[in-house]
Protein backbone atom coordinates (compact mmCIF):
# COMPACT_ATOMS: atom_id res chain seq x y z
CA UNK A 1 0.00 0.00 0.00
CA UNK A 2 1.02 3.60 -0.78
CA UNK A 3 0.12 6.89 0.82
CA UNK A 4 0.48 10.41 -0.58
CA UNK A 5 -0.57 13.53 1.18
CA UNK A 6 -2.85 15.49 -0.74
CA UNK A 7 -3.09 18.89 -0.54
CA UNK A 8 -5.89 21.16 -2.07
CA UNK A 9 -5.08 24.74 -3.09
CA UNK A 10 -8.01 26.63 -4.29
CA UNK A 11 -8.04 30.23 -5.86
CA UNK A 12 -4.40 30.49 -6.41
CA UNK A 13 -2.11 30.37 -9.23
CA UNK A 14 0.82 28.44 -9.52
CA UNK A 15 3.09 31.17 -9.27
CA UNK A 16 1.19 32.56 -6.68
CA UNK A 17 1.81 29.30 -4.81
CA UNK A 18 5.34 28.94 -5.48
CA UNK A 19 5.85 32.42 -4.36
CA UNK A 20 4.01 32.09 -1.22
CA UNK A 21 6.76 28.59 -0.57
CA UNK A 22 9.58 30.29 -1.78
CA UNK A 23 9.02 33.26 0.88
CA UNK A 24 7.29 31.07 4.27
CA UNK A 25 10.71 28.66 3.99
CA UNK A 26 13.40 31.00 2.86
CA UNK A 27 14.01 28.84 -0.48
CA UNK A 28 17.26 30.08 -2.25
CA UNK A 29 16.82 29.56 -6.03
CA UNK A 30 21.37 29.00 -5.77
CA UNK A 31 20.41 26.30 -2.62
CA UNK A 32 22.22 23.07 -3.53
CA UNK A 33 19.35 20.27 -4.51
CA UNK A 34 20.76 17.84 -2.32
CA UNK A 35 20.27 20.50 0.70
CA UNK A 36 16.93 21.31 -0.65
CA UNK A 37 15.89 17.34 -0.54
CA UNK A 38 16.80 17.38 3.03
CA UNK A 39 14.94 20.38 3.95
CA UNK A 40 11.96 19.51 2.18
CA UNK A 41 12.04 16.55 4.26
CA UNK A 42 12.58 17.93 7.72
CA UNK A 43 9.63 20.30 6.99
CA UNK A 44 7.65 17.59 6.11
CA UNK A 45 8.11 15.78 8.87
CA UNK A 46 7.81 18.45 11.34
CA UNK A 47 4.74 19.39 9.94
CA UNK A 48 3.23 15.73 10.58
CA UNK A 49 4.82 15.49 14.02
CA UNK A 50 3.37 19.04 15.35
CA UNK A 51 -0.30 17.83 14.26
CA UNK A 52 -0.33 20.52 10.96
CA UNK A 53 -1.45 18.21 8.79
CA UNK A 54 -5.16 15.73 9.46
CA UNK A 55 -4.06 12.14 8.37
CA UNK A 56 -7.10 10.98 9.20
CA UNK A 57 -8.71 11.99 5.40
CA UNK A 58 -5.74 9.82 4.25
CA UNK A 59 -7.69 7.08 5.71
CA UNK A 60 -10.48 6.58 3.12
CA UNK A 61 -13.98 4.96 3.94
CA UNK A 62 -13.41 1.55 5.07
CA UNK A 63 -9.63 1.01 4.58
CA UNK A 64 -8.71 0.18 7.91
CA UNK A 65 -11.61 -2.45 8.31
CA UNK A 66 -10.62 -4.14 4.80
CA UNK A 67 -6.88 -4.02 5.87
CA UNK A 68 -7.49 -6.16 8.89
CA UNK A 69 -9.75 -8.71 6.68
CA UNK A 70 -7.07 -9.06 4.60
CA UNK A 71 -4.61 -9.57 7.09
CA UNK A 72 -7.47 -12.19 8.55
CA UNK A 73 -7.44 -14.34 5.16
CA UNK A 74 -3.95 -13.92 4.16
CA UNK A 75 -2.17 -13.82 7.65
CA UNK A 76 -0.53 -10.98 8.92
CA UNK A 77 2.79 -11.39 8.34
CA UNK A 78 1.71 -11.39 4.41
CA UNK A 79 0.94 -7.81 4.18
CA UNK A 80 3.43 -5.42 4.32
CA UNK A 81 4.18 -1.75 3.66
CA UNK A 82 6.32 0.02 0.89
CA UNK A 83 6.50 3.80 0.78
CA UNK A 84 8.25 6.64 -0.51
CA UNK A 85 7.36 8.44 2.63
CA UNK A 86 9.68 8.70 5.39
CA UNK A 87 9.72 7.00 8.51
CA UNK A 88 8.44 9.52 10.93
CA UNK A 89 4.81 10.48 8.04
CA UNK A 90 4.46 6.74 7.75
CA UNK A 91 4.10 5.47 11.53
CA UNK A 92 2.23 9.18 12.31
CA UNK A 93 -0.33 8.07 9.21
CA UNK A 94 -0.28 3.87 10.52
CA UNK A 95 -1.51 5.44 13.61
CA UNK A 96 -3.69 7.59 12.39
CA UNK A 97 -5.57 4.38 10.35
CA UNK A 98 -5.75 2.85 14.04
CA UNK A 99 -2.83 0.34 12.72
CA UNK A 100 -0.18 0.72 14.50
CA UNK A 101 -0.24 -3.40 14.57
CA UNK A 102 -0.29 -4.03 11.27
CA UNK A 103 1.86 -4.56 8.31
CA UNK A 104 3.94 -7.19 10.09
CA UNK A 105 4.88 -8.10 6.30
CA UNK A 106 7.35 -5.29 6.88
CA UNK A 107 7.60 -1.53 6.51
CA UNK A 108 9.78 -0.40 3.98
CA UNK A 109 10.07 3.95 3.70
CA UNK A 110 12.34 6.23 2.32
CA UNK A 111 15.08 6.18 4.70
CA UNK A 112 15.84 2.03 3.61
CA UNK A 113 16.57 3.05 0.14
CA UNK A 114 19.02 6.44 0.83
CA UNK A 115 22.01 6.15 -0.65
CA UNK A 116 24.93 6.90 1.88
CA UNK A 117 27.39 8.58 -0.87
CA UNK A 118 24.63 11.18 -1.98
CA UNK A 119 22.11 11.53 0.72
CA UNK A 120 19.53 10.96 -1.55
CA UNK A 121 16.79 8.37 -2.05
CA UNK A 122 16.55 5.55 -4.26
CA UNK A 123 12.80 5.85 -4.20
CA UNK A 124 9.95 5.13 -6.73
CA UNK A 125 10.08 4.44 -10.00
CA UNK A 126 12.87 3.20 -9.14
CA UNK A 127 12.45 -0.62 -7.58
CA UNK A 128 14.70 -0.45 -4.63
CA UNK A 129 11.97 -0.01 -2.21
CA UNK A 130 10.27 -2.69 -3.54
CA UNK A 131 13.06 -5.69 -3.76
CA UNK A 132 13.65 -4.45 0.11
CA UNK A 133 9.71 -4.97 0.50
CA UNK A 134 9.89 -8.41 -1.37
CA UNK A 135 12.74 -9.65 0.92
CA UNK A 136 11.25 -8.72 4.19
CA UNK A 137 7.53 -10.78 2.98
CA UNK A 138 10.15 -13.92 1.76
CA UNK A 139 7.17 -14.48 -0.81
CA UNK A 140 7.77 -15.73 -4.55
CA UNK A 141 7.51 -11.55 -5.79
CA UNK A 142 5.15 -13.57 -8.75
CA UNK A 143 2.64 -14.25 -5.46
CA UNK A 144 2.61 -10.83 -4.16
CA UNK A 145 0.10 -8.08 -4.92
CA UNK A 146 0.90 -4.36 -5.32
CA UNK A 147 -1.62 -1.41 -4.40
CA UNK A 148 -0.53 1.80 -6.04
CA UNK A 149 -2.05 5.18 -7.11
CA UNK A 150 0.73 6.62 -9.06
CA UNK A 151 2.63 5.90 -12.25
CA UNK A 152 5.68 5.81 -10.00
CA UNK A 153 4.42 3.30 -8.05
CA UNK A 154 3.62 1.13 -10.57
CA UNK A 155 6.60 1.99 -12.82
CA UNK A 156 8.59 0.54 -9.06
CA UNK A 157 6.62 -2.50 -8.44
CA UNK A 158 7.39 -3.90 -12.09
CA UNK A 159 10.63 -3.13 -12.27
CA UNK A 160 10.87 -5.46 -9.46
CA UNK A 161 8.59 -7.86 -11.09
CA UNK A 162 6.10 -7.85 -8.51
CA UNK A 163 3.56 -10.43 -10.02
CA UNK A 164 0.34 -8.50 -9.74
CA UNK A 165 0.25 -4.87 -9.90
CA UNK A 166 -3.24 -2.92 -8.70
CA UNK A 167 -4.14 0.79 -9.74
CA UNK A 168 -6.19 2.50 -7.40
CA UNK A 169 -7.88 5.64 -8.05
CA UNK A 170 -9.41 7.29 -4.75
CA UNK A 171 -10.71 10.57 -6.29
CA UNK A 172 -14.15 12.35 -5.68
CA UNK A 173 -15.38 11.57 -8.55
CA UNK A 174 -13.82 8.43 -10.67
CA UNK A 175 -15.54 9.40 -14.03
CA UNK A 176 -14.22 12.81 -14.14
CA UNK A 177 -11.86 13.38 -17.24
CA UNK A 178 -8.77 13.44 -14.50
CA UNK A 179 -9.84 9.91 -12.83
CA UNK A 180 -9.93 8.64 -16.74
CA UNK A 181 -6.41 9.91 -17.46
CA UNK A 182 -5.21 9.01 -14.28
CA UNK A 183 -6.49 5.60 -15.24
CA UNK A 184 -5.32 5.44 -18.59
CA UNK A 185 -2.02 6.41 -17.61
CA UNK A 186 -1.76 3.62 -14.76
CA UNK A 187 -2.70 1.02 -17.06
CA UNK A 188 -0.61 2.21 -19.49
CA UNK A 189 2.64 2.47 -16.58
CA UNK A 190 1.93 -1.65 -16.58
CA UNK A 191 -1.29 -2.10 -13.58
CA UNK A 192 -2.73 -5.08 -14.17
CA UNK A 193 -6.16 -3.89 -13.50
CA UNK A 194 -7.71 -0.06 -11.56
CA UNK A 195 -10.11 0.29 -9.02
CA UNK A 196 -12.27 3.25 -8.43
CA UNK A 197 -11.28 2.34 -4.21
CA UNK A 198 -8.52 1.03 -2.22
CA UNK A 199 -11.54 -1.01 -0.30
CA UNK A 200 -12.50 -2.33 -3.77
CA UNK A 201 -9.05 -3.57 -4.62
CA UNK A 202 -8.24 -5.25 -1.71
CA UNK A 203 -12.13 -7.11 -1.76
CA UNK A 204 -10.47 -8.07 -5.01
CA UNK A 205 -7.80 -9.62 -3.54
CA UNK A 206 -9.95 -11.32 -0.34
CA UNK A 207 -11.83 -12.53 -3.32
CA UNK A 208 -8.79 -14.13 -5.52
CA UNK A 209 -6.81 -15.45 -2.06
CA UNK A 210 -8.06 -18.98 -2.78
CA UNK A 211 -6.16 -18.97 -5.78
CA UNK A 212 -3.08 -17.89 -4.65
CA UNK A 213 -2.13 -21.89 -3.67
CA UNK A 214 -2.73 -22.64 -7.56
CA UNK A 215 -0.42 -19.29 -8.48
CA UNK A 216 2.48 -20.47 -6.40
CA UNK A 217 1.88 -24.49 -7.31
CA UNK A 218 2.30 -23.10 -11.10
CA UNK A 219 4.96 -21.65 -10.30
CA UNK A 220 6.56 -23.89 -9.01
CA UNK A 221 6.12 -26.31 -11.67
CA UNK A 222 7.27 -23.72 -14.17
CA UNK A 223 10.87 -23.04 -11.81
CA UNK A 224 10.85 -27.69 -12.20
CA UNK A 225 10.74 -27.28 -15.51
CA UNK A 226 13.26 -24.73 -16.10
CA UNK A 227 16.14 -27.01 -14.47
CA UNK A 228 14.85 -30.14 -16.35
CA UNK A 229 15.55 -28.81 -19.11
CA UNK A 230 18.82 -28.29 -18.18
CA UNK A 231 19.26 -31.43 -17.79
CA UNK A 232 17.90 -32.09 -20.65
CA UNK A 233 20.16 -30.00 -22.56
CA UNK A 234 22.72 -31.67 -21.29
CA UNK A 235 22.00 -35.34 -22.59
CA UNK A 236 20.72 -33.96 -26.15
CA UNK A 237 24.82 -32.05 -25.82
CA UNK A 238 22.56 -28.62 -26.78
CA UNK A 239 24.98 -25.52 -25.61
CA UNK A 240 22.04 -23.45 -26.62
CA UNK A 241 19.61 -25.18 -24.55
CA UNK A 242 21.72 -24.97 -21.86
CA UNK A 243 22.12 -21.67 -21.57
CA UNK A 244 18.98 -20.95 -22.42
CA UNK A 245 18.33 -21.81 -18.97
CA UNK A 246 20.87 -19.74 -17.35
CA UNK A 247 20.52 -15.65 -16.46
CA UNK A 248 23.36 -13.52 -17.77
CA UNK A 249 25.40 -13.95 -14.79
CA UNK A 250 25.51 -17.28 -12.47
CA UNK A 251 26.87 -17.74 -9.04
CA UNK A 252 27.91 -21.15 -8.81
CA UNK A 253 29.75 -23.02 -5.60
CA UNK A 254 31.10 -26.21 -5.75
CA UNK A 255 30.90 -27.52 -2.40
CA UNK A 256 33.19 -30.72 -2.91
CA UNK A 257 35.19 -29.21 -5.24
CA UNK A 258 38.87 -27.23 -4.92
CA UNK A 259 36.78 -23.88 -4.26
CA UNK A 260 35.52 -25.67 -1.03
CA UNK A 261 32.38 -23.69 -2.14
CA UNK A 262 33.56 -20.27 -2.59
CA UNK A 263 31.36 -18.40 -4.99
CA UNK A 264 32.40 -18.49 -8.46
CA UNK A 265 30.90 -16.65 -11.39
CA UNK A 266 30.06 -17.45 -14.94
CA UNK A 267 27.89 -16.06 -17.88
CA UNK A 268 25.10 -18.44 -19.31
CA UNK A 269 27.46 -19.22 -21.97
CA UNK A 270 30.14 -20.02 -20.08
CA UNK A 271 28.19 -22.48 -18.09
CA UNK A 272 26.90 -24.32 -21.21
CA UNK A 273 30.75 -24.69 -22.56
CA UNK A 274 31.52 -26.00 -18.91
CA UNK A 275 29.19 -28.70 -19.78
CA UNK A 276 30.79 -29.64 -23.32
CA UNK A 277 34.09 -29.49 -21.95
CA UNK A 278 32.74 -32.28 -19.82
CA UNK A 279 30.27 -34.26 -22.60
CA UNK A 280 33.30 -34.41 -24.75
CA UNK A 281 35.54 -36.15 -22.67
CA UNK A 282 32.21 -38.20 -22.25
CA UNK A 283 30.37 -38.83 -25.45
CA UNK A 284 28.00 -41.41 -24.40
CA UNK A 285 27.32 -39.84 -20.88
CA UNK A 286 23.70 -39.72 -20.03
CA UNK A 287 22.08 -38.21 -16.99
CA UNK A 288 19.65 -39.54 -14.84
CA UNK A 289 17.33 -38.77 -11.97
CA UNK A 290 17.31 -40.61 -8.45
CA UNK A 291 15.16 -37.83 -7.76
CA UNK A 292 13.46 -35.49 -9.82
CA UNK A 293 13.68 -31.67 -9.41
CA UNK A 294 11.53 -30.51 -7.17
CA UNK A 295 10.84 -27.25 -5.62
CA UNK A 296 11.05 -26.11 -1.75
CA UNK A 297 7.85 -25.76 0.36
CA UNK A 298 8.83 -21.79 -0.12
CA UNK A 299 8.52 -21.69 -4.08
CA UNK A 300 12.62 -20.50 -4.15
CA UNK A 301 15.43 -23.84 -4.90
CA UNK A 302 14.70 -26.27 -6.74
CA UNK A 303 16.71 -29.51 -6.23
CA UNK A 304 17.51 -32.86 -7.50
CA UNK A 305 19.99 -35.88 -7.03
CA UNK A 306 21.44 -37.16 -10.18
CA UNK A 307 23.43 -39.92 -11.73
CA UNK A 308 25.53 -40.25 -14.60
CA UNK A 309 26.92 -43.12 -16.49
CA UNK A 310 29.29 -43.29 -19.71
CA UNK A 311 32.83 -43.83 -20.50
CA UNK A 312 35.98 -41.59 -20.63
CA UNK A 313 36.62 -42.09 -24.23
CA UNK A 314 37.32 -38.23 -26.02
CA UNK A 315 40.02 -35.51 -25.36
CA UNK A 316 38.65 -32.74 -23.71
CA UNK A 317 41.42 -29.70 -22.17
CA UNK A 318 44.17 -31.45 -24.10
CA UNK A 319 43.86 -34.46 -21.49
CA UNK A 320 44.02 -37.98 -23.68
CA UNK A 321 41.20 -40.54 -22.76
CA UNK A 322 42.10 -43.57 -20.42
CA UNK A 323 39.01 -45.37 -21.21
CA UNK A 324 37.61 -45.50 -18.15
CA UNK A 325 33.95 -45.86 -16.70
CA UNK A 326 31.84 -42.51 -15.71
CA UNK A 327 29.83 -43.02 -12.20
CA UNK A 328 29.32 -40.40 -10.48
CA UNK A 329 26.52 -38.56 -9.17
CA UNK A 330 25.64 -35.35 -6.44
CA UNK A 331 22.61 -32.92 -5.28
CA UNK A 332 22.77 -29.60 -6.95
CA UNK A 333 20.39 -27.10 -5.65
CA UNK A 334 19.32 -24.11 -8.14
CA UNK A 335 17.96 -20.83 -7.54
CA UNK A 336 15.20 -20.00 -10.26
CA UNK A 337 13.77 -16.28 -10.43
CA UNK A 338 12.10 -14.18 -12.71
CA UNK A 339 13.71 -11.89 -14.94
CA UNK A 340 12.85 -8.20 -16.37
CA UNK A 341 12.16 -10.04 -19.61
CA UNK A 342 9.34 -12.14 -17.35
CA UNK A 343 11.10 -15.28 -17.88
CA UNK A 344 12.54 -18.01 -15.34
CA UNK A 345 16.55 -18.17 -15.37
CA UNK A 346 18.34 -20.38 -12.76
CA UNK A 347 20.60 -17.31 -11.16
CA UNK A 348 22.70 -20.05 -8.59
CA UNK A 349 23.82 -23.13 -8.85
CA UNK A 350 24.94 -25.05 -5.44
CA UNK A 351 26.67 -28.52 -5.73
CA UNK A 352 27.44 -30.96 -3.84
CA UNK A 353 28.62 -34.43 -5.84
CA UNK A 354 31.76 -37.00 -6.52
CA UNK A 355 34.01 -36.56 -9.29
CA UNK A 356 34.82 -37.99 -12.35
CA UNK A 357 38.45 -39.60 -13.28
CA UNK A 358 38.41 -36.66 -16.26
CA UNK A 359 38.09 -33.89 -13.37
CA UNK A 360 40.59 -35.55 -11.26
CA UNK A 361 42.89 -35.38 -13.71
CA UNK A 362 42.69 -31.65 -14.43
Amino acid sequence: LSFTIFDFIEQASASTIADHLIQKFNINYEDDPVCLVKRKRALAVDMVVNGEVDLKPLWFKGVTSSIRQLEKVLGPECVGLCTSNLRPIVNATVEAGQLGDSFLGGKTVQEDAIDQSTGLAQIKPMPDLYLMALKKLNIPSECVVALEDSVVGVTSAKRACVGTVLGVLNRADNHSTESVEVEAALLNAGADQVFDTTVAAIEWIIASGTTQHDVLSTLMQEKEAVVRQYFDGVNKKDPEMMASCFSEKVELRDMCGPSKGEPRHASSKGMADRCMEFLAAHPDCKVEFQHAPICDREGKWVWCHWVESGHWTGESLGIAPQNTVLDVGGHTRFLVERQQDGSLKIIKQVVYRTFCDWELSL
